[in-house]
């Protein structure tokens, strides 16, 4: 909506990459999530954590690889590095947000970082215990294992250069999606063998 109300072709073209991106990725992202439900056989984020309640009962011992692809598409969805398409200043001056700057640019770079605490305290929740922990309070273990994975998502902003935008939609639709569906097959395989 931002590039589209800008009235620039740039901030058009850089608000339909970004539309586009994260239709892509929330796919993926959302089915690393249905591995978990499965597991669980419950959509309440409560239950999800009480089942959970040590650290060898984590869920990213069972789904190490819904994990990574619930990391690399929430990243893909903050538009970080190396998908950070959207605002891809080499190519489009500097994406859907050309014509802002002042306060209304930094609100939608507010409402970014915001995306990146969301995603890391879903992630908390889904596979790391959520805010169960020894000795600590609970809310400041769930702080530590969010604010952990706020860290993980800037290191890779810091650590990986920026791919092309056809390598970001293929990425995402002919390597993701079928890994996202193979780990959902293997762990219904998990589920009918170990579960009686």
């Amino acid at each position: 909506m931002a590039g589209w109300s800008s009235n620039n072709k740039y901030a058009l073209l850089g608000g339909l990459r970004s539309a586009a991106q994260v239709v892509s990725y929330e796919v993926p992202m959302a089915l690393a999530m249905v591995a978990v439900v499965m597991l669980t056989q419950t959509l309440s984020m409560g239950e999800i954590v009480s089942q959970q309640t040590k650290f060898y009962q984590w869920y990213i011992l069972p789904q190490p690889l819904g994990f990574l692809i619930y990391l690399v598409a929430a990243t893909a969805e903050c538009n970080r590095t190396p998908f950070d398409l959207p605002e891809a200043d080499s190519e489009l001056v500097a994406g859907f947000v050309t014509e802002y700057s002042g306060m209304k640019f930094a609100m939608f770079f507010l409402a970014e970082f915001l995306n990146m605490f969301t995603v890391a305290a879903i992630a908390t929740t889904l596979f790391f215990g959520g805010w169960n922990g020894p000795f600590l309070p609970s809310w400041m273990w769930f702080l530590i294992k969010t604010l952990g994975g706020v860290f993980v998502l800037m290191w890779f902003r810091w650590t990986y250069p920026r791919l092309r935008v056809d390598q970001l939609m293929s990425f995402a639709w002919k390597f993701l999606l079928p890994l996202a569906f193979i780990n959902i097959v293997l762990t219904g395989l998990g589920i009918y063998i170990f579960r009686p």
